[in-house]
C-alpha cells in the first residue's frame, strides 16, 4: 500500500486526524487544495470566531498544536449568560462552581488552521497534496485505488472524509446527507465594545434567532454569531459599519456599551444534517462530511474534533491488534460510537432552536420561567456545563482530564 490512510480535506478534522495516526506511526497522505499560507495573514481579523471546550483543547494539545497558537490570539471564557429578548428570564453559569479555571476558549478559524498547518508539517508519517483531488476508486480485497485529478493512481487501506458539508467524497461514495435547511443564515464578525467582556460568554435570544458575543483575547474585543432570517442577514452585511454598529448595539441591548468598531463580515446557512452512514467500504466520514449542527452552543467543530479522535483511537487499536484498519467491523465501532453521540447534541441543539424562536405568550412565560428555575438548581445547571465542556460523556481517551 502507498499509504495506510488516505485523508480527503485538511480541516480541522482532517489535520488532527493526520496528527493522531501519525504520532501512532501510521502513514497518511491528507489532500488538501487550500495552500499553506492561506489562513491567516498578520493585521487580518478572521470573522469565524470557533468555541473549543476544554477536551477539544487536550486534543490540541496532544498533537502539539495548542501550545504554538499566539497567545494574544486565543481568548477563555469563565462565564455565560443567557437571556431572552422577550421575557425576564435568564441562566448564568460560571467556571468555578464546578471547581474549573475556564468554561472554554475562544480562537479564529484561521488562526487554529494555520498552527495546525504549522503542526503536520512537522509529523514524518504525514504526506499532504495540495494540487490533486479524489475522482474515485476502486476496491479490492487489500484496499481502495484511489484515482487522482492528475491521473496518478493511490493505493491505501482506508479513506477518510473530511472535506466538509459539501463533501465531493461522500457524495462519490453514494451517502445520503440529509440536511434540514433552517432557513437562516448566520452573521459573522469580530467586533470592539467600549465596555470590557470580563471572560463572558453572552447570547441573547431574539425573536429571529440568538445573538452571541463570544469574549476574545484583548479584553475589548469580541466575535459576534448573529443567527437570523435570510434577508435580514443580507441587510446586514450590505449596512455601512457604522450604522451595522448601531444595529448591533440595539439588538444586545447595548450590554457592552457602545459597539466602537466592526471587522469585515461574513454570512453561513445554517442547518442540521446527519449522513445516512459514517462508514462504507473502507471510508470514514468525519467532521461536517458527517453532520452539521445549529451554531447557538458553538459545538459544531468541537465534534468534529472529537470524531477524529474516536477514529484516530479505533484505527490505533486496530493496527496495534494487526486487524484491518479499513475493515468493516473496525469503522462500525466508530460509527456506533460517535453516531449517537453527535445525534445526541443536534437533538439537543434543536430543541433549544424551536423553544426559543416559538413566539406565542404561553410558550414565552414557560420558557422564561424554565430558565429561571434551572438557574436556581445548581445540580442541573453543573451538569450542563461539565457535559458541553467534556467532563463527561463517552469520550476518546486522548479527550479525557
Amino acid at each position: 500500500m502507498d499509504f495506510e490512510v488516505v485523508i480527503a480535506g485538511g480541516g480541522l478534522a482532517g489535520s488532527v486526524l493526520a496528527a493522531l495516526l501519525s504520532r501512532s506511526g501510521i502513514h497518511c497522505l491528507v489532500l488538501e487544495p487550500r495552500q499553506p499560507g492561506q489562513t491567516a495573514t498578520p493585521g487580518w481579523t478572521d470573522p469565524r470566531a470557533l468555541a473549543i471546550t476544554p477536551a477539544s483543547r487536550r486534543v490540541l494539545e496532544a498533537v502539539g498544536v495548542w501550545k504554538r497558537l499566539p497567545t494574544d490570539r486565543v481568548g477563555w471564557f469563565r462565564g455565560m449568560q443567557i437571556w431572552d429578548e422577550n421575557g425576564g428570564g435568564r441562566i448564568e453559569f460560571d467556571a468555578m462552581d464546578i471547581g474549573a479555571s475556564a468554561l472554554g476558549y475562544i480562537i479564529e478559524q484561521s488562526v487554529l488552521q494555520a498552527g495546525l498547518d504549522q503542526v503536520v508539517d512537522f509529523y514524518p508519517g504525514i504526506s499532504t497534496d495540495h494540487q490533486n483531488r479524489i475522482q474515485g476508486w476502486q476496491e479490492d480485497t487489500e484496499g481502495l485505488s484511489l484515482t487522482l485529478s492528475n491521473g496518478a493512481c493511490v493505493t491505501t487501506r482506508l479513506l477518510v472524509a473530511a472535506d466538509g458539508r459539501n463533501s465531493p467524497t461522500r457524495q462519490l461514495a453514494g451517502i445520503d446527507y440529509r440536511l434540514h435547511d433552517y432557513r437562516q443564515q448566520a452573521v459573522a464578525c469580530v467586533v470592539r465594545t467600549e465596555l470590557g467582556h470580563g471572560r463572558i460568554a453572552r447570547q441573547r435570544f431574539l425573536t429571529r434567532g440568538p445573538l452571541a458575543f463570544l469574549p476574545m483575547a484583548d479584553a475589548h474585543q469580541c466575535g459576534i454569531v448573529w443567527s437570523t432570517t435570510p434577508g435580514h442577514a443580507q441587510d446586514l452585511l450590505a449596512l455601512e459599519a457604522e450604522f451595522f454598529n448601531r444595529e448591533l448595539e440595539t439588538a444586545f441591548a447595548q450590554t457592552l456599551g457602545r459597539i466602537e468598531h466592526s471587522e469585515a463580515r461574513a454570512a453561513f446557512p445554517l442547518g442540521r444534517a446527519q449522513a445516512a452512514s459514517y462508514c462504507g467500504p473502507r471510508l470514514a466520514l468525519i467532521g461536517d462530511a458527517a453532520h452539521c449542527v445549529h451554531p447557538l452552543a458553538g459545538q459544531g467543530a468541537n465534534l468534529g474534533l472529537l470524531d477524529s479522535a474516536s477514529l484516530a483511537e479505533v484505527v490505533t487499536a486496530a493496527c496495534h491488534r494487526h486487524r484491518d484498519i479499513g475493515g468493516r467491523a473496525v469503522l462500525r465501532r466508530y460509527e456506533r460510537w460517535r453516531r449517537g453521540e453527535n445525534y445526541l447534541m443536534m437533538m439537543v441543539l434543536e430543541g433549544f432552536k424551536h423553544l426559543f424562536e416559538n413566539q406565542s405568550t404561553p410558550v414565552q412565560r414557560l420558557r422564561n420561567s424554565g430558565m429561571d428555575l434551572v438557574d436556581a438548581m445548581p445540580f442541573v445547571k453543573h451538569r450542563i456545563m461539565r457535559r458541553a465542556m467534556g467532563l463527561e460523556g463517552d469520550l476518546p481517551a486522548v479527550a479525557r482530564s
